[in-house]
């Protein structure tokens, strides 16, 4: 029998560990879901920045054109928008499940030769007016790369995502599960108004972890900014280590199997020169993603 290599070794030995191959139409039904949830939350944060924009260039306009009824809608808008804000619920904090005695126990570590998802072409859109725009990265380093800059000639906006995933089915019919993961960022943005123009720039780079029946377990931000430009100039930048590295324990069972999905977006929008012009570019790498799993014994 012909000697397996050393890569095909520890390629069989992850795939035992993690409970298998799932079908591929399992796999992108999962993802699909997740892709459309993110979506929606994009959406819904982009239409309240709109509205936000249009009652604020209401009130900066000449005073003798804002008082009056056009003022009193503009302010009752924006208040509107913030009882609005105000009402959204934050997800629910899972439980801390302490780690009960146990007898049986293994860990799986993925590195990105165990990734799947999408490095060198990622997805664009919602893009208008011809930004520049790119959602790339690198399969050897588990690497996410996104950038958009806005048009200086007219009007633009667009939005870059990239995402990879790893997934895993428990060995034990109940068991608590955890999930750590190493990570290096680095991220910039600008905004510049003038003339009441808006300008935004967006990042957002998510670990979730979601069951196969669509219920999310839990979630956390490597990078997340979201900056408004109205008149200013604003910019920063940083480079260094992720911000955290390990979710809480949570309870799992071998009836489900469970998706970690690190995804990375970037979004920009601008009027054009002179009157706004933003940038937004992140990278996420990460090394190794651990789960380890600890079964839970019946009870005697």
């Amino acid at each position: 029998m012909p000697r397996l290599s050393k890569s095909d070794e520890q390629r069989r030995q992850i795939e035992f560990w993690k409970g298998g191959e799932l079908p591929e139409s399992v796999v992108r039904r999962h993802l699909a879901g997740i892709q459309r949830r993110r979506e929606a939350e994009i959406a819904e944060k982009a239409g309240i920045r709109q509205k936000a924009a249009r009652y604020l260039s209401q009130l900066q306009k000449p005073a003798e054109r804002v008082k009056g009824e056009k003022a009193n809608e503009a302010l009752a808008g924006l208040q509107g928008l913030t009882k609005g804000l105000l009402k959204l619920k934050p997800l629910p904090k899972k439980p801390v499940i302490p780690p009960p005695p146990v007898w049986g126990r293994y860990t799986i570590t993925f590195t990105p030769a165990h990734y799947e998802g999408s490095y060198s072409v990622g997805k664009t859109s919602n893009v208008t007016g011809n930004p520049t725009i790119s959602a790339t990265g690198n399969e050897s380093l588990g690497q996410l790369t996104c950038m958009v800059e806005t048009n200086y000639d007219k009007s633009s906006k667009g939005t870059a995502s990239n995402q990879f995933h790893v997934y895993f089915t428990p060995l034990f019919a109940n068991a608590v599960a955890q999930v750590s993961i190493n990570s290096e960022i680095s991220w910039s943005y600008y905004v510049n108004s003038i003339r009441n123009k808006e300008a935004n720039a967006t990042a957002q780079a998510l670990v979730q972890i979601s069951r196969s029946d669509g219920a999310l377990i839990d979630q956390g931000a490597l990078i997340g900014f979201d900056i408004d430009g109205l008149n200013n100039l604003d910019f920063n930048a940083y480079s260094g280590p992720g911000p955290w590295s390990s979710f809480l324990p949570f309870a799992v069972t071998s009836n489900f199997s469970y998706t970690v999905v690190v995804s990375l977006m970037c979004q920009a929008s601008g009027s054009g020169w002179p009157g706004s012009l933003a940038g937004a570019s992140a990278v996420v790498t990460v090394p190794s993603i651990t789960v380890s799993v600890s079964d839970i014994p019946p009870n005697k």
